[in-house]
């Protein structure tokens, strides 16, 4: 059938431009649902891969936690000194000495190998019940390039002899890490390499931001 719309009535005219509209508008509709869906659709794979992969992360730390305390179960604890077994200040280098190679180098995320440390006696503070004994473990990284590092991390310990307990009672030991507040106790430290990467990194950005 031919014909010119002209030669049509004008409601059957208008009924035409009407069922045009109305499929070009269902027709717009019909794009913007599809592309609405497949942003749905990819926002909701986004964040079941990315709880997929906190799930992991947090089942990776509960294995690694896990490992860390059986190993500590197997493990020889360090034991500290008596009161009455802490003769001189070169007792606590060796007890030091020993927390670190038994403790830190075997807890997950510990020390690598590149990592090398020295221990110093630095002072005795003698108060009036007790001595307290100051020791500086510092750490570094030195390279055959630069064999003495321009930047190192300090940690502090304390070993407290106290003058009225019983000899046979163990001495106390804290430790704080350079640049941080926080003082912390053997049994109840977690040892991190992070930390003292993150301490050569504050040390070097507040070099660099320092001109002679």
């Amino acid at each position: 059938m031919t014909g010119n719309n002209a030669d049509l009535p004008l409601s059957l005219v208008q009924s035409e431009d009407y069922d045009l509209l109305a499929f070009e508008a269902q027709r717009i509709v019909d794009q913007v649902l599809s592309q609405s869906l497949l942003h749905v659709n990819n926002t909701l794979d986004s964040n079941l891969d990315e709880n997929k992969n906190n799930q992991e992360r947090g089942r990776f730390k509960e294995l690694e936690n896990n490992e860390w305390q059986n190993k500590r179960q197997g493990q020889t604890a360090v034991k500290w000194p008596t009161i009455a077994e802490f003769t001189n200040e070169h007792v606590g280098i060796e007890k030091i000495t020993e927390y670190i190679e038994k403790e830190w180098k075997t807890a997950p995320g510990g020390q690598d190998a590149c990592w090398l440390y020295a221990i110093d006696f630095l002072e005795k503070k003698s108060l009036e019940f007790n001595d307290l004994y100051i020791y500086r473990v510092r750490y570094s990284i030195p390279t055959r390039r630069q064999p003495i590092p321009r930047q190192t991390v300090s940690i502090y310990f304390t070993l407290d002899v106290s003058k009225i307990k019983p000899k046979n009672t163990s001495i106390q030991v804290s430790f704080v890490l350079e640049t941080m507040r926080l003082i912390h106790h053997p049994d109840q430290f977690r040892f991190r390499q992070t930390w003292l990467e993150n301490i050569i990194l504050l040390k070097e950005k507040m070099t660099n931001g320092i001109e002679f």
